[in-house]
């Protein structure tokens, strides 16, 4: 390189290293229109591109590369390829590699660079006429049979990249095409290769609006084979009237959506129109609602599909005349037998899950007890002590009882604000009835209207008032009592508690608590409903001996609830609660 050359490419590393990256790639473009034969300032200009992720700007510089290298230097280009690969989307990549065939194609390069080409970057650039020929045909569905047998063609001798390239083509192209048809095959293609961006590329470029039932599911499916469905919730608006719309095969992809997103209310619907709609006649997805069923360890909903089946099973024996021959059982009764053997030892494992856990939060209650029992008890003992050897050496005085009865006192005192914590879930003075879930919620917000208004804190209830449960009311509203407090705690001043109440299918609730505070540290997810757990100071005088949460989750177990944090929630903390009642017991 001439000195003029290095001086001016040091003093652009100087600027990139000083983070002045603008100014480096001005220099770096005056550099390469003043050296226009020199391929260092286009790789250079191409690799600063790539960094700030401008990366059709540095494919263009790198494509300069293959005009100005000799056969020999071919590793440069190479270099600034793969390193272009590593960083940019593999659709960009597929646009990129039609690029490259294009200047193949036109045979604008020297023959060796050619062969160096094919022979270092393998089939994937060794284009050839027919490859535009199919391309071309690809745009009319009168020439499908042709195309779909020359894409199974490549498949078949592992030619990926022309598949790649086709669908490239295809995102690409301007103009309007008749190919419904071929596109539809060609996504099909491409997702049993695993190349799912570059399908879901293919599909927003060609199916909008995406009313295809077909193509719905395939959005779903590819966002679940890749765990992110951040495509499926830009180009699909998936609320209760998509619900309500959907055949099995979205609903089968809809349950698995649900909870990832820990939407709870829409996956409790879509199993419900599952059930109602879908498994009512059919054997096959009857068993795979039962198999939903089992893994939500939802197991007496699991149990009445399983009647269910056998209901339709025998139904089909009795309309095909199909009967036991000898005594011997049919594969799908042994099937059902073996599933009905697998649901019962899966509901006792859980079952013996639950009492360890319960058995496990009873120790620490215990062990926390002990803890907080024992220091006011060793308080006072200790107090009373000093007071007889004072006694005893003749040195008490009346202020000394004074003082004594009255670090006797605030040592009860907090006997008693501890014991009081667990007065709601021991109290046997339950008094069972029904009540309005949203008048009890708004009960609550109504007693600590005060508190909440000198922290400027608003809240929203949403939910019908016609919504009811049957059980202890004041035991009930201990929980909101808790999950409130917790927030003012939390949010401190000039916040937002926003909760939603719904029952999305018969004796169940669905209750959804959130506020706008700083969250819960993901590492405390697992911690929050054990005993004596708190991230607060117990000093502070606002609660602090971690048992808020704990009486909330036990409360809720006795009206057959479940508590969870929701994962996904952003901007706060929201607390996701499902209450499953017996017949009667939830009123809507």
């Amino acid at each position: 390189m001439y000195e003029e050359q290095k001086a001016i490419a040091a003093e652009i590393t100087g600027l990139r290293n000083l983070g002045m990256m603008e100014d480096a790639i001005g220099m770096c473009q005056k550099a390469a229109r003043q050296f226009p034969n020199d391929s260092f300032f286009p790789k250079l200009l191409g690799d600063m591109y790539r960094q700030g992720g401008r990366f059709e700007e540095a494919a263009e510089e790198y494509l300069k590369i293959l005009q100005l290298i000799q056969p020999s230097q071919f590793q440069i280009f190479i270099k600034a390829y793969r390193k272009l690969e590593q960083n940019a989307p593999e659709h960009f990549m597929c646009w990129f590699r039609d690029r490259i065939m294009m200047v193949l194609e036109a045979e604008e390069l020297p023959e060796e660079l050619r062969k160096r080409m094919n022979f270092l970057l393998g089939s994937e650039f060794a284009l050839d006429k027919n490859f535009l020929n199919t391309a071309e045909q690809a745009n009319d569905d009168r020439n499908r049979a042709a195309v779909q047998k020359e894409i199974e063609k490549w498949e078949s001798i592992q030619d990926i990249s022309r598949i790649e390239a086709l669908a490239t083509y295809k995102i690409n192209q301007t103009r309007e095409s008749n190919s419904k048809g071929i596109d539809t095959f060609l996504i099909q293609r491409l997702e049993k290769l695993g190349r799912y961006d570059l399908a879901l590329s293919l599909i927003e470029k060609t199916k909008k609006p995406y009313t295809e039932k077909l193509i719905i599911v395939a959005i779903l499916r590819m966002c679940r084979k890749k765990a992110d469905y951040t495509f499926a919730e830009r180009v699909l608006q998936i609320d209760e009237k998509f619900i309500e719309s959907s055949d099995f095969n979205i609903q089968y992809e809809l349950v698995y959506y649900f909870q990832t997103a820990n939407r709870g209310e829409e996956l409790e619907k879509t199993l419900r129109l599952m059930r109602d709609r879908s498994a009512t006649s059919s054997i096959p997805i009857a068993r795979t609602l039962y198999n939903f069923y089992l893994s939500l360890s939802k197991f007496e909903e699991a149990q009445s599909i399983y009647e269910h089946i056998r209901n339709l099973e025998q139904n089909q024996k009795n309309e095909y005349g199909q009967h036991k021959k000898h005594g011997t059982k049919s594969r799908s009764e042994v099937q059902l037998e073996s599933e009905q053997f697998v649901w019962q030892r899966m509901k006792d494992l859980v079952s013996d899950q639950e009492h360890n856990r319960q058995m496990i939060a009873l120790r620490d209650l215990l062990k926390g007890f002990s803890h907080e029992l024992g220091q006011p008890i060793t308080n006072i003992r200790y107090a009373i002590q000093l007071h007889q050897r004072k006694i005893k050496r003749g040195k008490d005085a009346p202020e000394d009882l004074e003082t004594l009865l009255s670090d006797i006192l605030v040592q009860t005192d907090r006997l008693g604000v501890l014991l009081a914590r667990f007065s709601p879930v021991v109290s046997p003075k339950n008094e069972a009835g029904t009540f309005s879930v949203r008048d009890c919620v708004s009960r609550v917000f109504g007693d600590l209207e005060t508190r909440l208004h000198g922290q400027n804190i608003t809240y929203r209830i949403d939910g019908s008032p016609e919504i009811s449960l049957q059980g202890d009311q004041v035991q009930f509203s201990q929980v909101f009592y808790n999950l409130v407090l917790n927030s003012m705690q939390a949010v401190e001043k000039d916040g937002r508690i926003d909760i939603g109440i719904s029952a999305p299918a018969h004796n169940m609730v669905t209750i959804e608590f959130a506020d706008n505070g700083p969250g819960i540290p993901e590492e405390y997810y697992q911690k929050i409903f054990e005993p004596f757990f708190s991230t607060k100071d117990p000093t502070s005088g606002n609660g602090g001996e971690g048992l808020g949460l704990y009486i909330v989750w036990n409360i809720l177990k006795m009206f057959n609830g479940t508590i969870q944090i929701d994962k996904n929630f952003r901007g706060g903390t929201r607390f996701l609660i499902q209450i499953q009642q017996t017949k009667g017991g939830t009123q809507v």
